[in-house]
């Protein structure tokens, strides 16, 4: 039931993005309403760092990689659910997933050129 369900909600929301996104009307998240309080300024300051880089790294992934980790990870679904979900066999999800977190762990080991640049 819960496959189906993150089936229809992606599909939606794919739809919905593709007549309604604009990139100059994406608003960011912002951590300061929704991070926790009671952390000492360094504590905050190393943890969002780390939220930073991951973001950073998510997002400089294709969509579909993107897509499968998120699903696996943050939803805690089965391959099966999210080959349900994803429409697509559940050996390639399994790929999909290793070769996600292969360019993952890439991202987040090498930085981005601009970001190597602004750190000297």
């Amino acid at each position: 039931m819960r496959a189906w369900l993150l089936q229809i909600v992606r599909n939606t929301c794919f739809t919905w993005m593709e007549k309604n996104r604009r990139v100059k009307d994406m608003i960011e998240f912002d951590e300061e309403l929704h991070g926790p309080s009671d952390s000492s300024p360094e504590v905050l300051a190393i943890a969002a760092d780390g939220r930073d880089q991951l973001a950073h790294a998510l997002g400089s992934l294709p969509p579909r990689y993107r897509e499968v980790i998120v699903l696996r990870e943050l939803e805690g679904c089965s391959y099966k659910d999210i080959a349900t979900i994803t429409s697509i066999p559940i050996g390639t999800v399994m790929s999909t997933v290793s070769r996600a977190w292969r360019q993952l762990q890439l991202a987040l080991r090498d930085p981005a050129p601009e970001e190597a640049s602004r750190d000297l």
